[in-house]
């Protein structure tokens, strides 16, 4: 079993970081992520058994949108920490971009909603505003290149392919001399910190590629669990209501159940073309195969799939093409 269906707050509980500002596979500080300027730094040492809690690529894409515009709002006083006679101008220029985003890119961004359930930064609102960078840079005034490979590593380790590590790992390193020759008054997020330098290790710790273990598929069930709450459980104690809850997922995660709809949702999923960038960070390996006990049935079972063994014989020299990738 994996746990990585998590968000940034329950992976510093299990990892025992007491600061949300600090990384929490290798517990670097703020103050160190804001002096220390070598990727191989011996204070970024990992610990292994932090590794297996994936990447949490679908909050990563709010962290960086976050991330980014926090850098913005700052960037005419070039300081990390605000004081209060610099609060004013850090306002107004929070506003400008606001008014930028929704105006040129349609996009509501550091606003609370009217239930009051969070803000406004979500993964679509992300999307949106990295699936341009250049007209999102021009709008934050930031280096074009950061935020081109913010959505590049962003995309790559959202995507179901294994990715090439040493490729991924070369890819982040000159992310972060970028960022730190244009940025280096402010300190990265513990989860940029996350992606750009424990990246391609996650990625060697995981059997599967880092975005099938996402954390999709529980942020996908909160609507579904509302709904099972009001109608769907009992109303006598909180005890019962939670455990009805509790078995409806059980019955409704099953695979067979689960199954029976998903090929409709794979219709309804809107699939991007992979930009050549991230299409270039793919690893052409064969997946690892696991080994199997097989009985005398074996050659009726081939012969029923056919179609999966034709996709496992995977050959690593034929060539890509492009148009088969998509997300």
């Amino acid at each position: 079993m994996h746990l990585t269906l998590i968000d940034g707050k329950v992976l510093n509980i299990v990892t025992g970081t007491n600061s949300c500002q600090s990384c929490p596979l290798c517990g670097a500080k703020p103050k160190q992520l804001l002096e220390i300027a070598d990727f191989n730094s011996a204070c970024f040492k990992v610990t292994e058994k932090n590794l297996k809690y994936g990447l949490s690529p679908l909050h990563a894409w709010i962290r960086f949108l976050e991330f980014v515009l926090r850098i913005s709002y700052k960037n005419d006083l070039k300081k990390w920490r605000i004081k209060e006679a610099d609060k004013n101008q850090v306002a107004a220029r929070k506003q400008q971009i606001q008014e930028k985003l929704w105006l040129e890119m349609g996009l509501i961004v550091d606003k609370p909603k009217q239930n009051g359930s969070g803000s406004s930064n979500d993964g679509n609102t992300a999307r949106r505003a990295f699936s341009d960078p250049r007209k999102f840079s021009d709008i934050l005034n930031l280096n074009y290149e950061v935020i081109r490979n913010f959505h590049i590593i962003l995309i790559a380790i959202s995507s179901e392919h294994y990715i090439n590590s040493d490729k991924f790992r070369a890819f982040c390193v000159r992310t972060f001399e970028i960022y730190m020759n244009n940025y280096s008054w402010y300190p990265m997020s513990p989860t940029v910190h996350k992606v750009l330098i424990h990246g391609y290790q996650i990625m060697d710790s995981c059997i599967v590629p880092v975005g099938v273990l996402g954390e999709n598929a529980s942020e996908a069930r909160n609507k579904i669990y509302k709904n099972d709450r009001r109608s769907h459980a009992r109303k006598s104690s909180r005890l019962n209501n939670i455990t009805d809850v509790f078995h409806r997922a059980l019955d409704s995660s099953d695979p067979l159940l689960s199954s029976l709809c998903l090929k409709k949702r794979q219709k309804l999923h809107k699939k991007l073309k992979f930009p050549s960038e991230v299409i270039d960070l793919f690893a052409l390996i064969e997946p690892p195969q696991i080994a199997h006990q097989f009985t005398n049935e074996t050659e009726s079972l081939e012969a029923e799939d056919e179609d999966e063994d034709d996709a496992n014989n995977f050959d690593p020299n034929i060539e890509l093409d492009e148009e088969n990738y998509d997300y």
